[in-house]
């Protein structure tokens, strides 16, 4: 995930006003000395106010050699070490504040920041604990502890410190982003967790399934959800989802096969928005939206969630036909209010409840079957049912309060659902398929109110369209870098961030217009290089790409192996297959597809190394099968 190793101290500026000492109550044994001590504070506090950090820590540092029981000095001293870069002997100096006074707030913080700064990420939860009990109400606090957290790879506990900081601060774009990026390394480290417990479970599966289809690669996905539906108890919804692919994919007789099947069934009103996609897919003269307003009624947060898969991989002018047509039609019983909020959540715009809202469930819906609810597709009166039940749920309970809020969009209570069955005997496999769906869906929320937030903010939409990128988002990455450059349109993390996201989209002539705009401002730049070399390396001029390549290898360590591989196509395409063969085994920790192996196979069988070819291919296969 992206992480940015500074921290920015800008909130904290406004806040955390320095410590004011009040010298006449200092009871210094000596005249002289006290008069020594104020005149070396007074000095401070000038060259403070001209930002002169060395004089302001020269002063400090006399009246300390006078006076060392001030806290609020040491509390000041600290401050001016941190800013000027000093993170060791700003840690000395808030701990000696601290152990002085220990309810201080400013340095209790602060040795929570030094050493989350020195990454002693531990000893700076400890303190960041301590500063949330003096001052719960401070968003910067929930920020930070949830980054040392995050450093810990406690994610959860990550999510949850994120989630305080935006109930304190909605504004923030930074504690946005952050709670985003949390849920999505919860969904990670559970999607880990799944693979190590059972990769051939049906939930496995089904994410398998998802993903591929997020990433439009249809025939993948549509293998992997007919293979889920062969298990005796898939999630619910993948008949539906296969229709969905099967749909995108042209096959219209094949998707109305699926989606008729689980609308007769019940229980996933996904087969409903899967028959008007097909309508309009096969007959829009007489295609009808009106099924939007019998969803509406049944449950609103359904439709907000879940209706953009109505528009899913549309091109510019099936996006334009079918706005089109939506607003030609009627919605029998639904206000101008309520369209809008239809007409919005097509195009992805959702309001997801974050925290646990069972303290305001109606009892309007006890005496009806949650799963007769379900069945109607009244997923949010479902929901209430349950978590109206004061005694624990039944496993099976457990599943349809999952579903049930999963498809209402009450993400929060998916997630503490989750919980619950990971503790339940052979129900680990769910729990953790909807933890990692809830906490995926969370996480793009989250990343989408982080740009709203700060929509000027060019470090804000860099951020997410990396993320974005990570997630194999490449159409999100590209609006938000276009925003970048919207606002500056020389900003160079937004320009090579661009290349590398139309690199991966094979689109690259985009990537190549981006990266030559981005080397015209830093020639030397070695990422900016590594990408020149890639795109060049892409069109076939190998001998153009040779020294933008070279200079790709003082990038950051984790590119080397890629740059080392693109200098073995380099060299093999001249023939110099020796000085080949070398960079490719420095390449082969880049090869996750088996691409490197490949080459590396047949330049051993051209050299005459039989054996080493035959354990590439190997290697080759096993990548594949294993990906």
């Amino acid at each position: 995930m992206p992480w940015m190793s500074h921290i920015s101290f800008k909130p904290l500026r406004a806040a955390a006003v320095l410590c004011i000492v009040y010298l006449t109550a200092i009871n210094a044994p000596c005249q002289t000395k006290q008069a020594e001590f104020q005149k070396h504070v007074q000095q401070a506090l000038q060259a403070q106010s001209s930002g002169d950090f060395k004089t302001t820590i020269f002063e400090y540092e006399s009246a300390l050699a006078i006076q060392p029981t001030v806290p609020e000095i040491w509390s000041n001293l600290g401050l001016m070490q941190h800013q000027a870069g000093d993170y060791s002997s700003a840690l000395a100096s808030f701990t000696a504040a601290h152990r002085l006074q220990p309810k201080l707030f400013v340095p209790t913080l602060f040795l929570g920041l030094e050493n989350l700064e020195l990454n002693h990420e531990s000893e700076a939860v400890v303190y960041l604990l301590a500063a949330r009990r003096l001052k719960p109400k401070d968003p910067n606090v929930h920020v930070y502890l949830g980054r040392a957290y995050f450093r810990l790879k406690r994610f959860e506990d990550s999510a949850s410190s994120h989630v305080e900081a935006t109930k304190l601060n909605p504004a923030s774009g930074e504690a946005w982003y952050r709670l985003g990026i949390s849920y999505l390394e919860v969904a990670e480290s559970n999607s880990s967790a799944l693979s190590v417990l059972n990769r051939n479970s049906p939930y496995f599966q089904a994410l398998e399934a998802e993903s591929s289809s997020r990433q439009d690669k249809l025939d993948r996905a549509v293998k992997a959800y007919r293979s889920t539906l062969t298990s005796k108890n898939p999630p619910p919804c993948i008949r539906s989802s296969l229709g969905l692919a099967l749909l995108r994919e042209g096959l219209f007789a094949e998707a109305r096969v699926e989606l008729q099947q689980d609308s007769h069934a019940g229980g996933c009103s996904l087969a409903e928005l899967g028959l008007i996609r097909l309508a309009f897919a096969t007959d829009q003269a007489s295609m009808t939206l009106t099924p939007l307003s019998t969803l509406w009624r049944l449950d609103p947060g359904f439709v907000i969630t879940h209706s953009s898969v109505l528009i899913t991989g549309f091109t510019p002018k099936q996006l334009a036909d079918f706005d089109a047509a939506f607003a030609r039609a009627t919605f029998p019983g639904l206000t101008s209010e309520d369209v809008t909020k239809i007409q919005a959540s097509l195009h992805g715009v959702q309001e997801v409840q974050l925290e646990d809202n069972h303290g305001s469930r109606s009892a309007a819906v006890i005496g009806v079957s949650a799963v007769d609810l379900y069945k109607r597709g009244e997923y949010h009166a479902c929901a209430d049912r349950l978590s109206l039940v004061t005694v624990a749920l039944t496993r099976e309970k457990l599943s349809t309060l999952a579903a049930c809020s999963y498809f209402t969009g009450d993400f929060y209570t998916t997630l503490s659902t989750a919980k619950k069955l990971r503790r339940i005997q052979k129900a680990e496999n769910e729990g953790l398929y909807w933890s990692i769906r809830a906490s995926q869906a969370l996480a793009v929320v989250c990343l989408v109110r982080a740009g709203e937030a700060e929509p000027n903010s060019i470090r804000i939409h860099n951020l997410l369209a990396e993320s974005y990128r990570d997630m194999g988002k490449y159409g999100a990455a590209e609006t938000e870098y276009a925003a970048s450059l919207s606002l500056n349109s020389k900003d160079f993390t937004a320009l090579i961030g661009a290349a590398a996201n139309y690199l991966q989209e094979n689109r690259i002539e985009l990537a190549s217009a981006m990266i030559q705009q981005a080397l015209e401002q830093n020639p030397s730049d070695p990422e900016a290089n590594y990408i020149a070399g890639e795109v060049l390396t892409d069109q076939r001029r190998f001998d153009e790409s040779e020294p933008h390549l070279k200079l790709g290898l003082h990038a950051k360590a984790e590119l080397l192996p890629r740059i080392h591989a693109l200098l073995g196509r380099v060299y093999a395409s001249r023939g110099e297959d020796v000085r080949a063969i070398e960079e490719l085994k420095l390449g082969l920790p880049s090869d996750d597809d088996g691409s490197i192996h490949f080459q590396l196979a047949r330049l051993y069988q051209k050299t005459g190394q039989q054996k080493l070819a035959d354990a590439a291919f190997q290697e080759t296969k096993r990548i594949k099968n294993n990906r």
